[in-house]
């Protein structure tokens, strides 16, 4: 259903760094001494379009998300807040001597590397862009060393048992475990490329789709049809999708998943991603214990209190940015 981020992509947005060797004296921040380059955000930028491309279209990127803003310029902004973020804590980590060391590094390239390869028209795009073992290296060591740092931040934070009563008895409905069992069947509408299909195509589609429903209401075996005739990754187990929760798939699956009642299957399910039938297995709607959030709760605490540390270090950093270069990223 909704495609798992690439390796690279997801360290690029989340873990993106500034290196010495971008020969781009433009800056569009610093942090402390160090400098955010044009060219550096262009790079990452134009990796993580591939991605989002990828799994929602060319035409997202002009979306307005917010009064007069559209997704591009959204990401844009993002971005630069991570990279600066970023920064700020990889020169405290460096100066509590936290960075990987250069096996530790060599390592996690080699596997970004194997993931890269083994997409041949990725890897083209990939080096198209720039993206090379140099850029990894220097993107991977900051990765850890952030990584280092927080892990250290979590080992050395205790979160009390009152903290987490506090926390459960405030939001309860965060465990409540609402959650459906179910299979599907799904005829495309989208081509490789994630573009749609043409009328005619859409119309085949749809018939396919209309015809397969009738073999299931006269009585044929669900899972044998998914195996047969489903376009999912999932119609290799009969088109189970096993439990999720909502939010987890695009809203009219879900709608329709959540309102079938066990055993039952839907009539033909329209998404961005084609016609569907779906068939709930089953479902569960239950409150969990408070013994048994208290891994979720302290998790969920001790991201707060991190996200509230690197705050604090950022108010103590010295941080420009420069709108005026930052309006020449181009991606």
């Amino acid at each position: 259903m909704k495609k798992i981020i690439s390796l690279l992509a997801t360290s690029i947005l989340i873990l993106a760094m500034t290196v010495g060797c971008v020969k781009d004296t433009d800056a569009v921040a610093t942090v402390n001494k160090n400098e955010i380059t044009k060219g550096y955000l262009e790079k990452i930028l134009k990796s993580r379009k591939i991605d989002i491309e990828s799994q929602y279209g060319a035409e997202v990127w002009e979306q307005e998300v917010s009064d007069g803003v559209t997704f591009r310029e959204q990401m844009k902004d993002s971005v630069i807040d991570q990279l600066i973020e970023n920064y700020v804590v990889y020169d405290v980590a460096k100066e509590q001597k936290l960075e990987p060391t250069k096996e530790e590094v060599t390592s996690s390239v080699d596997e970004i590397k194997k993931n890269i390869s083994s997409d041949e028209e990725y890897k083209k795009q990939m080096d198209t862009i720039g993206i090379d073992e140099t850029f990894l290296t220097d993107l991977t060591k900051m990765s850890m060393t952030i990584q280092k740092y927080q892990d250290a931040f979590n080992s050395n934070t205790k979160i009390t048992e009152d903290e987490m009563k506090e926390y459960y008895n405030s939001h309860k409905d965060e465990f409540k475990k609402d959650e459906v069992k179910a299979s599907h069947i799904l005829i495309k509408t989208i081509d490789e490329n994630n573009q749609p299909l043409s009328d005619a195509k859409k119309k085949e589609a749809k018939k396919k789709i209309d015809d397969i429903l009738k073999k299931i209401k006269d009585g044929e075996d669900f899972a044998k049809l998914a195996k047969e005739n489903s376009e999912d990754s999932s119609a290799a187990s009969g088109g189970d999708l096993g439990f999720f929760s909502r939010g987890q798939m695009v809203q009219e699956f879900e709608d329709a998943a959540f309102n079938l009642k066990v055993g039952e299957v839907s009539d033909v399910v329209e998404t961005q991603y084609g016609y569907h039938i779906i068939k709930v297995t089953d479902k569960v709607n239950e409150e969990m214990s408070f013994d048994d959030s208290k891994d979720t709760i302290k998790q969920t605490l001790l991201e707060q209190k991190y996200k509230e540390h690197v705050e604090s270090l950022k108010k103590k950093a010295k941080i420009e940015k420069y709108d005026n270069i930052i309006k020449k990223v181009t991606y």
